[in-house]
Order: structure tokens, then sequence, then C-alpha cells
């Protein structure tokens, strides 16, 4: 981890160092503040982790599901459109290959009535999408205990199945009107997910967990800064979440499916963490990642571009 250290500075006297661009004006709680950025790492295409991987696939077509009821209830003239091409896209998805469900342990999954239950064939290309980036062997067994999974991997597996909702949108709405189609979609998943319960993490611990997931196998390349008392700063000049995308053909769209989502579902189901991003990967060098607690600010400003390029390590 490489430090930075920068010269405290007065609120609204940034002026008087001219020279350091990283001190631009923001009305901090403390008289005067010293921002150090704390970087961790190099990104690892290898980086693993130990991943629930029967919740997450089942957050996965939860979410599958919860699109299918949004087209069904709010468009329905759309929706035999829509499973038409989305069928289309998971099918060739899985050309050329050969994944049989039941050489791995996707029992308990393929045989829960509760998950895409009107859409079983669905659930069916899910998961055998899963299995395509996510390789298990053949006398895996899905179970609660976490599986050693590549993260990479990993986010291939959640974004493809994504990406492909969003596709076909703009494919039968065009793009302007399916974006925003689907941005309402998901504030009605982040509603649904509030349902299940909220966390009540508190922000110390929410940005000690952030920093220790984000760390872990060099999965990220990143640094953070405190900004403000309860507010940090966290720009990522490489991310597993982006480089599992690089490939598409319509990178604004992967960060519909990738990046737009993670702000809007925090604000429904954590009551204490918000979240903003003004630059992502998908179309900058950098993604600055501003985190508050809610109880402490409203809106407190972001960093500007300027600011969180000037963050390098030393």
């Amino acid at each position: 981890m490489a430090r930075v250290q920068f010269p405290a500075v007065a609120p609204f006297q940034s002026f008087v160092f001219a020279q350091y661009a990283v001190l631009i004006a923001y009305p901090m709680k403390r008289h005067f503040m010293t921002l150090e950025y704390e970087y961790y790492g190099k990104y690892d295409e290898k980086a693993s982790g130990d991943v629930n991987l029967e919740g997450q696939i089942r957050d996965f077509l939860f979410s599958m599901e919860l699109m299918f009821d949004y087209v069904e209830s709010t468009k329905p003239e759309i929706m035999d459109a829509f499973l038409e091409k989305i069928e289309r896209k998971y099918r060739n998805e899985l050309e050329n290959t050969s994944f049989v469900l039941e050489n791995v342990g996707f029992d308990r999954i393929a045989e829960d009535q509760t998950l895409l239950e009107s859409y079983p064939h669905f659930k069916d290309l899910g998961l055998r999408i899963i299995m395509k980036y996510i390789p298990l062997r053949e006398s895996y067994v899905l179970s609660e205990e976490a599986e050693r999974i590549r993260w990479i991997d990993y986010c291939r597996a959640k974004y493809r199945l994504l990406y492909h909702r969003i596709t076909t949108l703009v494919e039968i709405l065009g793009k302007e009107p399916g974006i925003e189609y689907y941005k309402d979609f998901v504030q009605y998943w982040g509603a649904e997910l509030a349902k299940k319960g909220k966390s009540s993490v508190k922000y110390e611990d929410a940005r000690e967990n952030y920093v220790k997931a984000w760390k872990e196998g060099n999965a990220m390349e990143f640094g953070v800064v405190d900004m403000y008392d309860a507010a940090f700063l966290a720009k990522f000049d490489r991310c597993v979440s982006h480089e599992s995308m690089k490939d598409v053909d319509d990178q604004e769209l992967a960060y519909y499916a990738v990046c737009y989502p993670g702000p809007r579902l925090g604000e429904h189901i954590h009551e204490n963490v918000s979240m903003r991003r003004s630059v992502t990967l998908f179309s900058g060098d950098f993604c600055d990642e501003l985190r508050w607690d809610r109880h402490v600010h409203d809106e407190p400003d972001q960093p500007s571009h300027e600011f969180s390029r000037r963050l390098v390590p030393k």
C-alpha cells in the first residue's frame, strides 16, 4: 500500500496552495484536514475469492424474473418480442457449447419452483450461461459453503445476463427510450430487494468492509481518501467488473449493466450509506466512487475529476 500525504489546508483557502492541484476547496467539518491517499495493489486477472455461489445464482435468476415481471406488467405489448429476442441472445451465448446441468449439482436451484416459475426454460439457459463463464468441476454440488472462484469469471457470468437484457430493450424500444425504461426497472428492482430487508451496517464498518473486499486477491487497482468526516472517495484505475465486459460491442450499455444499478439499488437496501459516481472506466480513465453516511451528509460535493486524476501512488 502506497500512501500519499497532502498538506493540510483550511477550508476555502486552497488558492494559497495553487501548486497542489489536488487541493480543491471542499467545506470540511474540521478546520484543518490532512488528505491521505492510500493506494492498494495491482490488478491480477487470476484474482479469486470465496463466493457463496448458490446465493449469487439465486440473485442472478431473481433479477431475471423481476425483469420479466416488470415488462409484463408495464409494457405487455412488447412482452412476446422481449422474450423471443432475449432467448435468442442467450442461445447465441451457448452456441457451440454442450453444458449439461446434470454434470454439476445445480439440482437445488433447477428444482426450485419459486425461481422463474413461469419461465423454466430461461432458468435452464441462465444456469448454462453461468456454467459457461464459471468453470465448475463435474463433481461440484451447490451448498451453503463458499466456493473459490476467479472474480473475472463471476463478473462475466453476472453482467452478461444483465447486458443481454438492456440490449434487448434497446433493440425493441430504441436506444434512449430503452435506457430510460431500464432505469425505471432498476428502481423497481431496488424496491423489491428492500422488501427482503435492509442493511443497517454503520458507515465506519461499511468503509472497512468495502476496502477489505476490494483488496482481496488484487481484483481491483484502487486508492481511497477520506474527503470529509463520514465520507470517503475510492478511485479505481482498474476494476474486474469493467475488465470482464471490455469485449462487448456497446460500452455505453455495458456501463448500464455493470455500474448504473449499484448506487440506485443501494439507496433502497442500505439504511446508512449512499454512493455516487461521476465517471467510470467505461467512459473515462478512472472511476470515482464517493460514499458517505447519509445521516451526516445530505448531498456532499463530488470531488472534481482534476482532483481525482491527481490521486496517484508515490
